[in-house]
């Protein structure tokens, strides 16, 4: 396992996931007695907020994957013992 990427991963799935909290928490909320206006600026608050939610979702599954692909890395043995050799007996 290579911990470099192991730790990158970690970190974009703990970092996607919270902003994704983070951005489902703040979600604008309209008001029954909005103007035209109003009601414009909610919905572009409100698709901005989706996106922003989309995006972080994405880059904490793509930590969960980077988090399964660094486990299935195999790194270099040490102090192999290297190729085993048969030799034939002597002939007498």
């Amino acid at each position: 396992m290579d911990k470099r990427v192991f730790a990158l991963g970690i970190t974009m799935l703990a970092v996607g996931f919270a902003v994704y909290g983070y951005l489902h928490e703040i979600e604008p909320a309209g008001k029954s007695d909005m103007t035209d206006e109003e009601k414009i600026a909610f919905d572009q608050d409100l698709v901005v907020n989706v996106g922003l939610r989309n995006i972080a979702g994405l880059v904490g599954g793509l930590g969960f994957f980077i988090i399964l692909i660094s486990i299935g890395i195999k790194g270099k043995k040490k102090g192999g013992t290297g190729k085993t050799v048969t030799q034939k007996p002597a002939e007498t």
